[in-house]
């Protein structure tokens, strides 16, 4: 099959940020229209109200905001059918989520610990609450450019730059919280740790090139963080640390241990050859 052009998204680095911006713009559609337009309006507490220039809105992200990611997802797919397979998958969802059980066994304990100091809130909003990050930053930050990435740059240099590039910006981009009122200490160790976290989701998704595993990871670590009486009560923005938080950081320790060792040199060749795969009659 001739190689396609695709002229701003064969530049896959300036393209891993178009394409994050691409897929935040349907989360937030999603989560406006969706969210805080409708389902804020039946469920209590679902949303929280905000008020800017001295106007009060409602604001919520949970399911509508994961609807959007797939939405983005799915436009992903359709732009490179055929040649791209697809990367919400059933066939290696196991194997990438017994990947990732290490690390995030540990941080549900940390989740439990934290219950016990903090209290717990509604299971029930922090289940819909998880939605979105579970849905959205695995598909922003990861499902899409990372795919692309790998489109043009399947090489063992090509791997180790997005796996970095992924991972680092997940974890610059959570100091944003400490804008929104989050304690600034706790939220340098937040990003610190979210660069781990990233490291773990970005390298199960190389090994297996699936998003999935990424993403019922990531919905269960958030959905019982958001148990936690603090972070209910905050909209999961950190105010201090307490025992259970020291614990999901030793998580994201070996989330970053866990994630160096699956792109290890030995490995990366079974990497380059999964997205052969994936890309099917696309050539880099």
């Amino acid at each position: 099959m001739k190689e396609k052009k695709h002229v701003i998204l064969d530049h896959v680095i300036l393209s891993y940020f178009l394409l994050f911006i691409f897929a935040m713009i349907f989360i937030s559609l999603g989560s406006k229209y969706i969210d805080s337009m409708i389902l804020a309006k039946f469920i209590p507490g679902y949303g929280s109200e905000m008020t800017v220039m001295g106007k009060t809105s409602v604001s919520a992200a949970g399911l509508g905001a994961a609807m959007g990611a797939v939405i983005s997802a799915g436009l992903f797919y359709v732009w490179f059918r055929p040649c791209f397979k697809g990367m919400l998958k059933l066939d290696t969802f196991l194997k990438g989520f017994l990947l990732l059980l290490p690390f995030v066994v540990v941080h549900w304990i940390g989740s439990f610990v934290g219950w016990m100091q903090f209290g717990t809130s509604s299971v029930f909003l922090a289940f819909l609450n998880a939605f979105a990050p579970g849905f959205g930053e695995e598909i922003a930050y990861r499902g899409l450019g990372v795919a692309n990435f790998m489109r043009k740059k399947n090489t063992e240099k090509g791997i180790l730059t997005i796996f970095w590039i992924s991972s680092v910006f997940f974890g610059l981009t959570h100091m944003v919280n400490a804008l929104a009122g989050a304690n600034p200490v706790s939220t340098a160790l937040q990003s610190i740790y979210a660069i781990g976290v990233g490291m773990a989701f970005g390298a199960v998704y190389l090994r297996t090139g699936n998003i999935l595993p990424c993403i019922i990871g990531h919905l269960s670590l958030d959905f019982l963080e958001f148990v936690r009486g603090d972070l209910g009560e905050s909209n999961g923005l950190m105010m201090g640390l307490g025992i259970g938080d020291w614990i999901t950081v030793l998580a994201a320790v070996i989330g970053a241990v866990i994630g160096l060792y699956l792109i290890r040199k030995a490995r990366r060749q079974d990497i380059i050859d999964v997205w052969n795969e994936k890309w099917a009659g696309e050539s880099s």
